[in-house]
């Protein structure tokens, strides 16, 4: 048996449960009497990485691999194996029984590509795609005893093909019209062609006004046309903040739906016969502007495709609608277009189709610093920077073959050579018979948000540093503070007080907004912390402004002298005092730490961690020395650092 089951093995899961399956009482009986046939299909099949199945005599029973068991939706995998074809395709058998029919009889293969198979599993029934192969298997008597089937789903691809079919039919339809009543018209109706909706329409919001103007509808029975402008609804919980985001909102039962959940809103779809919705909202300056909407009589699931789609149709009649309204609005008033064109804020910019430069308002003439007749005749491309032509050449191009309107940021340079950053919107200019003669941007100047964002960025990124180094300062110290063998009440006091003398550095260092400290302020936040008011530690020396990565050593490595001492130096006695002084010569800052009047004085057995951080780290980050000195009347450390990579010498703040 065991070698019997051999094509099996390196099949997957499937083929796990094929050997494991009770066969004895099916139609194909003990896997030992299988056919060769079937046992080197099967193995072919199983073996395969595509979606591939074994469909075995008359009554097509169904082996399949693991990449077919993926497609089994609700619950039929492993179910399905061994099962006759009608039972597991059940839903469209129909379909293909002819075809399955014909392979055994012809010993023809089926080909199929894109193949329409309605679908209804659970109760729901929806539209699928796809390509597959039916291919005749010869059983030992040489007639036709099975077929190997191998399938994909193409319903995303036909899907994603409408619906730029769709949209390019759409931009070509529009692409000429100027009224927006006739925009709206012909854009509702191609879109009905896809969404299977009762009521279809487009409506714009005024919130200053809190009205919702309903501008367009394509109805059926027995929804009715609702156009009209009527104080805005409430939508439903959430569903007002979705709608102002931008977010799709989708509504298989409005019966059901917990965000209808209040009776004054359920009503309200009530009264609008509306039992599912599918709206896309269009946010435009950060402002809730427009929705096209698909309204339903009856519950239904609605499809990923029909929002795509609804959300590409959106878009698009926004911008055509944008677009013929701006147009109409020139031609009813020159002389008002005239007026705006000359106080506008905005940087106006009108080119022929060659971009040559007919026109610009004060704004653009001022941003670039060239008077409007100098600029007037030039190219576009003399006032962009290197490479940014072929993007407004780009740009254009898709007005010319799609219309409507072009959005994206170029880089102007200045008759100063300062680099602009403008945002561009620009829509082509057409006659009287709608044949493109020109074009026309409106830019905004957002060089300084876009110096804005990159500082951010770079304080982000400086953050990011500093947290950083400060993590791995306070792990340091907390690797030394509590080393093995220290009593664990004074390795926390220690670690406290190192934390708490780190915490000041900060909180210094965030007053200055981390440009830097004095050697001044880092004196008297340390030194005075540790003094307590009693005037035995005293510090001068002319300004010294350090940058904060010095600043952070230094206030650490006068905390371990303090520490040092208190417990076993000068200020561990009373009398006890400890001057600290620093110079300057040249670009050498010397710091000066001495204490005098404490207990005498002799060199440790060994260096603790604050002296040889001292000795160590300090040293390294200041990029200059630090030296102990034990002399009998009292500690003396001196710490030399260049000034060119620590401090920045100057006045005091």
């Amino acid at each position: 048996m065991p070698e019997l089951k051999a094509f099996l093995e390196g099949g997957g899961e499937a083929g796990a449960l094929i050997r494991a399956h009770g066969w004895d009482s099916t139609l194909l009986g003990p896997i030992r009497e299988w056919p060769q046939s079937l046992r080197s299909s099967l193995g072919i099949a199983l073996r395969s990485p595509t979606a591939s199945a074994v469909f075995w005599g008359p009554d097509h029973v169904f082996l399949y691999n693991d990449a077919w068991a993926s497609l089994l939706a609700g619950g039929r995998h492993p179910w399905a194996l061994g099962r006759p074809a009608r039972e597991v395709l059940a839903d469209i058998w129909p379909a293909l029984a002819g075809q399955f029919a014909g392979v055994l009889r012809n010993g023809k293969a089926v080909n199929r590509i894109d193949e329409l198979l309605v679908r209804n599993l659970g109760g729901e029934t929806f539209d699928s795609y796809w390509s597959y192969s039916l291919l005749p298997v010869a059983g030992e008597d040489g007639r036709i005893a099975g077929i190997l089937a191998q399938v994909r789903e193409s319903t995303p691809f036909v899907l994603r093909g409408r619906r730029e079919a769709l949209m390019l039919r759409m931009a070509e339809r529009l692409r000429l019209v100027g009224d927006p009543d006739a925009i709206l018209e012909a854009a509702l109706e191609l879109v009905g062609e896809e969404v299977d909706a009762a009521r279809i329409g487009y409506a714009e919001f005024d919130e200053e006004a809190g009205t919702i103007s309903i501008l367009g509808c394509a109805v059926k029975p027995p929804l009715a046309d609702n156009k009209g402008t009527f104080p805005t609804p409430d939508f439903g919980r959430d569903i007002g903040e979705d709608l102002r985001a931008g977010r799709t909102i989708r509504i298989d039962d409005s019966a059901r739906d917990l965000r209808l959940e209040d009776p004054r809103v359920r009503k309200t779809y009530a009264a609008l016969g509306v039992a599912s919705a599918l709206v896309v909202p269009i946010v435009s300056g950060e402002r809730f502007r427009a929705m096209l909407f698909a309204h339903h009589h009856e519950p239904r699931r609605w499809m990923d495709h029909e929002a795509a789609l609804l959300r590409q149709a959106t878009e698009h009649v926004w911008r055509e609608i944008s677009r013929a309204r701006a147009e109409a609005e020139l031609r009813r008033s020159e002389e008002r277009y005239r007026r705006l064109f000359e106080q506008a804020n905005d940087l106006i910019v009108l080119a022929t189709l060659d971009q040559v430069i007919t026109d610009v308002n004060p704004a653009a003439a001022a941003a670039i610093e060239m008077p409007p007749d100098e600029i007037i005749g030039h190219s576009i491309a003399d006032f962009l920077a290197p490479g940014q032509f072929d993007q407004a050449k780009r740009m254009l191009q898709q007005k010319i073959e799609h219309g409507g309107t072009t959005q994206h940021e170029l880089i102007i340079v200045s008759r100063s050579g300062r680099r602009l950053n403008w945002d561009i919107n620009s829509t082509l200019t057409l006659d009287k018979s709608g044949n493109p003669i020109g074009l026309h941007a409106i830019a905004r100047d957002v060089t300084e948000r876009r110096r804005a964002e990159e500082r951010q960025r770079l304080l982000v990124n400086e953050l990011n540093h500093r947290v950083k180094n400060t993590l791995a300062l306070v792990q340091g110290l907390a690797l030394q503070s509590f080393k093995d063998g220290r009593d664990m009440a004074e390795a926390r006091a220690a670690f406290q007080l190192r934390l708490a003398a780190l915490a000041a550095a900060h909180d210094l260092l965030t007053r200055e907004s981390w440009e830097g400290a004095t050697l001044e302020a880092l004196a008297a936040e340390t030194l005075g912390l540790h003094d307590g008011g009693e005037a035995r530690i005293a510090w001068q020396g002319p300004p010294v402004r350090l940058n904060p990565k010095a600043a952070v050593s230094l206030v650490m490595a006068l905390h371990e002298l303090c520490t040092n001492a208190a417990k076993y130096g000068a200020l561990s006695v009373p009398g006890g005092r400890v001057e600290v002084g620093w110079s300057v010569d040249g670009d050498l800052l010397t710091i000066l730490w001495r204490e005098r009047g404490g207990p005498p004085v002799r060199p440790p057995e060994r260096r603790g961690f604050g002296f040889r951080m001292i000795e160590r780290a300090l040293a390294a980050d200041l990029d200059g020395s630090a030296r102990l000195d034990f002399e009998p009347e009292g500690l003396i450390c001196r710490i030399e650092a260049s000034l060119a990579d620590a401090a920045t010498r100057g006045e005091a703040p």
